[in-house]
């Protein structure tokens, strides 16, 4: 069993202005995104500040900030098991089974490189083997893509060419490829803003059995 987790709050003064329309309804649309391409079973978790109710199987955590920030985003390591740590801005496009065995099987957690600064990693994705509790047990707080810098990771990019990819880095320009499994979105443009993109309306969307 892996768990696919997320996060989600109501937008607060952390909050920069690309990332303050998320609902309910884009947890859903991720969770149904992993359900069309991951058949390893898998439990989804969205951390929060807040009761949620969701059509979905999701389960909720509640995060230990009462008033989130994006530091935030390193609480799921707490669950310290085999892990896909995904923001809400990040649609699945293809078959994600081998990303979830390097979960199960790995020893270090792998990032994608930074699209924009390929001498660093980003923290877009995140596969993340069990036993990884100390990544938020140790956090200082502060910026969590900085923390994850500090870390000693694997590449996804290297281990898994094209299948994670950044939207305005490499999709937005290339299109997705057949290696691509998902694609995650950072700063501006967001997928509620593309409608008019085609594989953006193939992949997000409502309907969990849609064909891909």
């Amino acid at each position: 069993m892996i768990t696919v987790a997320t996060l989600l709050w109501d937008a607060n003064r952390h909050s920069l202005p690309f990332s303050r329309h998320y609902t309910e309804s884009d947890v859903e649309k991720l969770y149904r995104g992993f359900a069309r391409h991951l058949s390893t079973p898998f439990r989804f978790v969205c951390f929060t500040e807040r009761p949620r109710t969701f059509c979905e199987e999701i389960e909720q955590e509640r995060l230990a900030a009462s008033e989130p920030s994006y530091g935030s985003c390193i609480e799921p390591y707490r669950l310290n098991e085999p892990m896909i740590l995904v923001g809400l801005d990040t649609i699945v496009v293809g078959n994600c089974d081998h990303l979830a065995a390097y979960c199960i099987g790995a020893d270090k957690i792998a990032v994608p490189r930074d699209p924009f600064f390929p001498d660093k990693v980003c923290n877009g994705v995140a596969l993340v083997p069990g036993g990884n509790a100390r990544i938020w047990r140790e956090f200082p707080g502060g910026n969590d893509m900085e923390w994850i810098r500090k870390q000693d990771v694997n590449v996804i990019d290297d281990r898994f060419p094209g299948a994670v990819v950044s939207y305005k880095g490499h999709t937005k320009k290339h299109g997705l490829e057949e290696t691509t499994a998902i694609v995650y979105f950072h700063g501006e443009d967001k997928p509620h803003q593309l409608p008019h993109v085609g594989w953006i309306a193939r992949h997000w969307h409502d309907n969990v059995r849609a064909a891909a």
